[in-house]
């Protein structure tokens, strides 16, 4: 369970933000965006460069059902209790709790902002034994993405929609074993990094 629950959070960060190169520095030297950390944030949606522009991104995530507030509790808990030097090596520093959302601020590379659906597949599925190939569907302004793991018994569906270039929405919908969670994060370009 605790592999899924990483790897969604992992699924919701890169395809939110094109990070499958996260936690390196770009050649610019910017900091990178957040990778996934305790029940990660997603953060805003990147696809190709024509869909996602580079700059400052602000992306809130609201979670609903029992598990997203699970892990809504879980990170508001982490966040009390990490020092800055955790909060900034996983890349948090602008991360906060607020009325219960998720608030999330960060520099998207022009790297990050070319990241596909499918190289986040490529890059994060192939570690996750007992997963089927992802389903990845492109449809105007929007891309989606299902899979499940374990037999069926664990399921995601994401939804990116590039309403345009300095603003997205991107919804995951995940069950495991009966219980749901649905994530929404709506992000929008609000400056230059």
């Amino acid at each position: 369970m605790a592999k899924f629950a990483n790897w969604m959070a992992v699924a919701a960060v890169v395809a939110g933000a094109g990070l499958v190169g996260c936690g390196k520095k770009d050649e610019a030297g910017s900091a990178p965006a957040p990778a996934a950390a305790p029940a990660a944030a997603p953060a805003p949606a990147a696809a190709p460069a024509a869909k996602v522009q580079a700059g400052k991104w602000s992306a809130t995530t609201e979670m609903s059902g029992p598990m997203g507030q699970q892990a809504l509790a879980g990170m508001e808990q982490a966040f009390k209790s990490m020092t800055p030097e955790q909060k900034k090596a996983a890349n948090l520093e602008n991360a906060r709790i607020e009325g219960g959302k998720l608030i999330q601020e960060m520099c998207i590379t022009a790297d990050m902002a070319s990241k596909t659906l499918q190289a986040l597949a490529d890059s994060q599925l192939k570690n996750m034994s007992g997963c089927n190939a992802p389903d990845i569907k492109t449809s105007g302004s929007k891309e989606t993405m299902s899979f499940s793991c374990g037999e069926g018994k664990m399921s995601m569906v994401l939804e990116a929609d590039y309403k345009s270039p300095t603003e997205n929405v991107v919804t995951t919908k995940m069950d495991m074993a009966g219980q749901n969670m649905q994530t929404t994060v709506t992000s929008k370009r609000i400056g230059d990094c």
